[in-house]
């Protein structure tokens, strides 16, 4: 790998790109068009007869002036370096039209309002800037007169709502009169419903788990929960990406690379792919011990697994469907909120079959990519493992599969002709990487994750069988200076991705292929040496972090937030009606504020919603076999 960067940093050194603007100084960027503009809101709708449009326009020159040309010119040179700033040639505004283009108004004889805006907005460009401007969507208008029709999908949402409130409030009566009873007293449906009992499930101090042999997976808590949480954090930035103030910072951003822990940290989810296929190659070792695996396994796992994911997920997917929609209101509400509902609308059953990583120009519950992956990895890994059981063809197997996994995302990049890794654009960022290739077609896709999760496997039989054989770690405790290195390399190969925004170069095709196909393994590689470490005791540092005790109950809601934080995102940066500033200090507590927003919520979802469905499933069908890994 080390020599890999080598090559690339010699060749960046070399190569350059024409026609593009790489910086300009704050003299000169502040000569282009703000990128974002919004009017007042509130007291543009409630103003009597107030119109408040939202739209996204196009700059253009019409070549009448040497000043208008050059500055255009320089719009689109710098626009060009798509890696690391916005498109400054695509302008939104928020505009009160009753205030802003009243005399527009006045003068047009046609009820055509996009004419209305086009005078308006060519009016002011021109004065300011010698530009011309050209409205490439339709308008968003919004008076206060605006309202909202239930529809049947409504109406059936909130049905399953009130009868989800109408079983706990139930549970909790029944639990209530009923909390001295023993278990096989009690009516067991109802007591999946009552408050106090799943709330002592979620801060029981550990799982109940028969063998001590599963209390060396502890420290998992601690990496479910602080993956979440980062991933969580790193999707806090959106609202900064559109609906921007200062987007200069932002653009500066990509040259720090300290903020590459930020904007490439993706990697990061590479994580629950190796939790996911170490935990379940683990329990089927374990099984494996007392019952012989059969292909019957198969079918009954993977409709465990569906319904152990699926109705919390539906329940998130119907409200971000139907209710979410009248959540709120603000100038960028349609193009945050209501663009998912319908989108929702629309591809929400691909959603319930786990196939939406497959489906692009989708913004509906975009995070949930990781879910289906998850799940078409799962019921691979499910398949291979019981189909091919003696040691030998496993081992030939997976080796096998891993090499295959490495050529398949370079393939995708070297044909394609995509980017080394998912790199978050700032343009990108902005419409939600819905038309990003690299996105697309390598980073979101359950068969370009197939590396993590066949190493996920290896891990998972590599520690049944090193406990089996009780293997003794104690002299190779010598090492643990090593072992104390795979931190600071993670975030090493994390910092990488930034060599390739590095300014002035274009990487060449064949080195963006190799990086791809070997990034996500080098980082699996990490991650799982530093979980075997854990396993077997290797030292008491990360082990001491990650075993915490205070992770087990953040861990045991990790899904829940997973599947709601976009939720609340999104309605969050929808309400606002003003630009953000960003800067560090506020950058930080947007991000920890939304990773503990998310979190706080999580908890009574997970009393009310996730934990009394997840016990119904266990007693329609009881969790004593293969599938008692949990959701990431």
């Amino acid at each position: 790998m080390k020599c890999l960067f080598v090559i690339l940093a010699l060749h960046l050194y070399f190569c350059h790109v024409s026609a593009v603007l790489f910086r300009l100084n704050s003299t000169e960027y502040v000569r282009m068009p703000p990128l974002y503009h919004l009017d007042p809101y509130e007291p543009c709708v409630y103003k009597p007869n107030g119109l408040y449009c939202t739209v996204e326009i196009d700059l253009v020159s019409d070549g009448s002036t040497d000043e208008g040309n050059e500055l255009m010119e320089m719009i689109r040179e710098y626009s060009a370096r798509t890696e690391t700033h916005f498109n400054h040639t695509r302008l939104h505004r928020g505009i009160c039209v009753t205030d802003i283009c009243q005399k527009y108004l006045a003068q047009n004889t046609t009820e055509d309002l996009k004419i209305v805006l086009e005078g308006c907005l060519n009016s002011s460009f021109w004065e300011k800037y010698k530009l011309k401007t050209r409205i490439n969507e339709d308008l968003v208008c919004k008076n206060k007169n605006q309202s909202f029709e239930l529809e049947p999908a409504d109406i059936g949402v909130a049905v399953i709502v009130i009868c989800l409130v109408i079983l706990n409030i139930s549970g909790i009566i029944y639990d209530y009169f009923n909390f001295k009873k023993k278990d096989h007293e009690v009516n067991k449906l109802l007591r999946c419903f009552s408050i106090r009992h799943n709330w002592l499930k979620l801060v029981a101090p550990v799982a109940n788990r028969n063998e001590t042999r599963f209390k060396r997976l502890k420290s998992f808590n601690g990496l479910r929960a602080i993956t979440i949480f980062l991933v969580i954090t790193e999707h806090a930035i959106l609202p900064f990406m559109v609906a921007l103030d200062n987007t200069l910072f932002l653009e500066d951003m990509y040259h720090n690379i300290l903020y590459h822990l930020y904007l490439d940290g993706t990697i990061v989810v590479q994580t629950f792919f190796i939790i996911s296929g170490c935990l379940l190659a683990y329990y089927l070792q374990i099984w494996s011990e007392k019952k012989d695996l059969n292909w019957k396994m198969i079918p009954k796992g993977i409709i465990k697994r569906w319904l152990r994911l699926s109705p919390s997920y539906a329940v998130v997917l119907a409200i971000s469907s139907t209710w979410l929609r009248l959540f709120g209101s603000g100038p960028l509400w349609d193009q945050i909120v209501n663009s998912e509902v319908q989108d929702c609308r629309r591809d929400g059953w691909l959603h319930l079959i786990y196939i939406n990583n497959y489906i692009d120009n989708s913004i509906c519950m975009i995070h949930s990519w990781y879910l289906a992956a998850d799940m078409q990895l799962y019921i691979f890994g499910l398949v291979l493992l019981i189909l091919v059981q003696t040691e030998y063809a496993r081992k030939v197997a997976l080796a096998v599969i891993f090499v295959i996994a490495l050529i398949i995302p370079a393939l995708h990049t070297y044909v394609q002709n995509l980017n080394a890794y998912f790199l978050p654009y700032p343009e990108s960022i902005r419409s939600f990487f819905v038309a990003d290739p690299t996105f697309n077609h390598t980073y979101k896709r359950g068969h370009t994750n197939l590396a993590s999760y066949i190493l996920g496997l290896v891990l998972g039989l590599l520690i049944h069988k090193m406990q089996k054989e009780k293997f003794n770690i104690k002299k190779y405790r010598k090492f643990k200076f090593l072992y104390w290195a795979i931190f600071p390399v993670g975030i090493g190969v994390i910092l990488c991705s930034g060599l390739f925004y590095m300014d002035g170069a274009s990487p060449p095709l064949l080195l963006k292929a190799v990086y791809s196909g070997l990034v996500k393994p080098v980082y699996g590689v990490l991650v799982s040496l530093l979980i075997l470490g854990m396993v077997f005791k290797m030292e008491n540092i990360y082990r001491g972090i990650l075993e915490w005790q205070g992770w087990t109950s953040s861990a045991r809601v990790s899904y829940s937030a997973y599947i709601i934080h976009m939720l609340l995102i999104r309605s969050i940066i929808g309400s606002t009606t003003t630009l953000f500033h960003m800067t560090f200090p506020y950058l930080m507590l947007i991000q920890v504020g939304t990773g503990i927003l998310c979190y706080l919520v999580a908890f009574p979802f997970w009393i009310l919603i996730e934990a009394p469905i997840a016990q119904l499933v266990n007693l329609m069908m009881p969790m004593k076999d293969i599938e008692k890994v949990k959701s990431n």
